[in-house]
């Protein structure tokens, strides 16, 4: 069902920038740069959103899916054009891809 794969790519997307977050906090430096945790964090926090929308069957996914693709393509560029991108940044840009995609099927209307 087109539902249940966007709730799992949000869910993956979700863990995948917190966990890039730790990553880039550890490198420190350009990685820790305020813009770029915040964006991932806001990434991480609209993927969750949306998941907990579409799980609970609420009329108002479309909308938050809507702005989740726009959030999740900005990070994925964000992660995959930042100095010295490394494999987990490219894991979390692949990620919000993925999770763009999906989250833009259910924000069409049907």
């Amino acid at each position: 069902m087109d539902m249940d794969r966007c709730i799992a790519a949000c869910l993956d997307c979700h863990r995948t920038c917190l966990a890039t977050i730790q990553h880039c906090l550890g490198l420190g430096g350009h990685h820790a740069e305020a813009g770029h945790i915040r964006l991932m964090m806001d990434c991480a926090q609209i993927c969750a959103t949306s998941a907990d929308f579409m799980i609970r069957g609420s009329e108002h996914h479309p909308h938050l899916c809507a702005e989740c693709a726009e959030i999740c393509r900005q990070c994925a560029e964000e992660c995959e054009g930042h100095p010295g991108a490394d494999a987990a940044m490219q894991a979390c840009a692949a990620s919000c891809r993925a999770c763009a995609e999906e989250c833009g099927r259910m924000a069409r209307p049907r």
